[in-house]
């Protein structure tokens, strides 16, 4: 086997430089280049002559593999740790709710299909208002001919011609009355505001897919920091009942309870891990790889407004003028009702200009002994054309249309019936979220004065440690419930905004100041939130 070897070679770098017990021999299967181990500091190998190391006594080649194993072996080692050690010191990206739409926005495949059928439909417009215009077109052609003529008559010598023809005619059709034309023109106009309206509401969609999930995320994270601070806190109070039954001061069966609940708690912290696992691979099919993904954290102090006001009719009665599912299926209704018209026009006669310019050059006539002529035309007229029977086929389509059309009124139905029960359900979701927040700021305060009076007695001996220790698990379980209240009242204003087509990046923009980037930035002494003005 081919051998390498090698030096490590100091680079410019200002930190003081490594004991020169790194300058080794290094054999490796590679040519000749450089390997990095760290800042400052690479290795530099070279293959060395295959014959030489077979000829080579065995105790060299004894020598040689003491080398790899002495040498090589570390520095392999180091490489690895080297770069194991760059995954962990790199930093995580915040990514805020901004951001997080605008990536989705670029990734998400669902609105880049609804853009592309956009684009479709505008297409499909314009050929609609083609057909509507002159159509115009050429043709040409040119010949060699090769013409032997023989007649009956013995006496009249056999004739050869051999001759060149050239045709070419310029056309041109304008439709005066073609009713399916111009019925198919206000069909494929509707049919681009279908699009349109297709391609808001899929953003729209997507924007309150993406900030559920992204609640959600935060949620089971809030969840993750829970129950290990619980977990920790009964593995507290298990090690105090352990004690206390090793000095007779508690039961057994204390103890026993005390590792029952703290092994329960340490099952939940394991599930909760996976629940937000499962939670950050659900952003995944919208945004790519979740991995490094870190989310910021709501500040203790945010006070959200209320964003929805008291009246949750004012909502429903804008459905039907801003709501996109239902404007997309209003349109299409329109469409199907164009598209009974254009199959009934099927019926109707047509009429059209037509005009052409015909030019026909041949070198001989078209019998033998004519001489050569060169024709030009123009005609110039009208053309009606009046359908009689077509085999049923015309009256099957209309019926097709009434059907569709059937169809399309029941859906927009369906999206109108769907489209109320989004916005009452946001709406009272925002309303659920706030009573939360209410509910958990009493806790809160409860918890926080609960927790001043337990370390207040642990100092002066009226009060054990389990109690400070169940004084924190109520803090922490009263901000874990405010935050998910909160969270609720987001996730539900955004769904709201997106039921009538109102979101954009400014609203997630004015959300994420609710955020602070890491858990560093939050108040230490938090602010309860007050009741929120309209």
């Amino acid at each position: 086997m081919p051998a390498v070897q090698g030096e490590i070679h100091k680079t410019s770098d200002p930190r003081p430089s490594l004991p020169d017990t790194r300058r080794r021999v290094v054999r490796l299967k590679t040519g000749r280049l450089p390997l990095r181990l760290a800042k400052g500091f690479e290795v530099r190998v070279q293959r060395l002559s295959k014959h030489g190391l077979v000829a080579a006594p065995v105790g060299a080649r004894v020598g040689l593999a003491r080398g790899w194993l002495r040498y090589g072996l570390p520095i392999l080692g180091l490489l690895l740790l080297t770069a194991s050690v760059a995954r962990a010191t790199t930093p995580a990206q915040v990514v805020s709710l901004g951001e997080l739409f605008a990536l989705a926005h670029d990734n998400e495949p669902g609105y880049d299909a609804a853009r592309a059928s956009l684009v479709a439909a505008r297409a499909r417009q314009r050929q609609a208002l083609g057909a509507m215009l002159p159509q115009i077109s050429i043709t040409a052609s040119t010949n060699g001919n090769n013409r032997r003529y023989n007649t009956m008559d013995d006496r009249t010598p056999t004739l050869h011609d051999t001759y060149h023809a050239h045709t070419g005619q310029l056309s041109l059709n304008q439709p005066l009355w073609r009713k399916a034309n111009s019925v198919a023109l206000d069909q494929a106009s509707h049919a681009s505001d279908q699009a349109n309206w297709q391609m808001a509401d899929t953003e729209q969609q997507l924007y309150a897919k993406l900030a559920t999930s992204w609640f959600d995320l935060m949620e089971a994270r809030d969840v993750v920091d829970f129950s290990d601070a619980q977990r920790d806190a009964l593995k507290a109070q298990w090690d105090i009942a352990r004690r206390g039954a090793e000095l007779g001061a508690k039961s057994i069966p204390e103890a026993e309870d005390a590792q029952a609940k703290y092994e329960q708690a340490d099952a939940d912290a394991v599930s909760a891990v996976m629940d937000r696992d499962t939670k950050l691979a659900a952003l995944e099919p919208w945004i790519g790889s979740a991995e490094g993904l870190e989310q910021p954290w709501l500040r203790e102090d945010a006070r959200i407004p209320d964003l929805v006001g008291d009246s949750m009719d004012r909502w429903v009665e804008q459905i039907d003028e801003h709501c996109p599912s239902l404007r997309t299926a209003a349109a299409a209704l329109a469409a199907a009702e164009a598209e009974i018209s254009k199959q009934r026009a099927g019926h109707q006669p047509t009429l059209d200009i037509v005009a052409t310019y015909g030019n026909n050059d041949q070198n001989v006539g078209n019998f033998p002994g004519q001489q050569g002529y060169r024709i030009r035309t123009f005609t110039f007229g009208l053309q009606l054309n009046i359908p009689l029977y077509a085999g049923g086929a015309q009256n099957a389509k209309v019926a097709e249309a009434i059907a569709l059309r059937d169809k399309a009124r029941d859906d927009l139905e369906s999206a109108r019936r769907q489209a109320v029960m989004n916005v009452k359900t946001a709406y009272l979701g925002w309303k659920s979220g706030r009573a939360h927040v209410t509910a958990a700021d009493v806790a809160l305060r409860s918890a926080r004065k609960a927790l001043a009076l337990a370390t207040r007695g642990s100092e002066h001996g009226v009060r054990t440690e389990a109690d400070v220790l169940t004084a924190r698990q109520q803090m922490a379980a009263a901000r874990r419930d405010r935050r998910k209240g909160s969270y609720q009242q987001l996730v539900s204003f955004i769904k709201l905004r997106a039921a009538m087509g109102d979101l954009t990046g400014t609203d997630a923009d004015e959300l994420d100041a609710l955020f602070v980037p890491t858990r560093n930035d939050l108040d230490t002494v938090p602010t309860v939130a007050s009741e929120a003005q309209p």
